[in-house]
């Protein structure tokens, strides 16, 4: 993975970028000013954002948080829903 000079930013420039965001820019508008990507759809952003600062920028759907609760409660109930029946 290409390190943050790669993408001709440095820490500061990735914590505006966030701070950005945060006031409301979106991700995609962020990756064209600052990293000259249109491709991205604000992911390139998200994985920076992850990778150096630590912070989480996607929510998960509702649907992996429905199959996370029903793992633990298949789990707490000793079945294993990665064994084959």
């Amino acid at each position: 993975m290409t390190d943050l000079e790669g993408y001709g930013i440095d820490m500061a420039t990735l914590r505006e970028m966030h701070a950005r965001w945060q006031q409301g820019a979106s991700k995609s508008s962020l990756e064209i000013e600052y990293l000259g990507k249109v491709e991205s759809h604000g992911k390139l952003f998200s994985s920076l954002v992850r990778r150096y600062l630590g912070i989480e920028t996607e929510k998960r759907s509702s649907g992996a948080l429905e199959i996370d609760r029903l793992r633990r409660l298949l789990h707490a109930h000793g079945i294993d829903p990665d064994t084959d029946p």
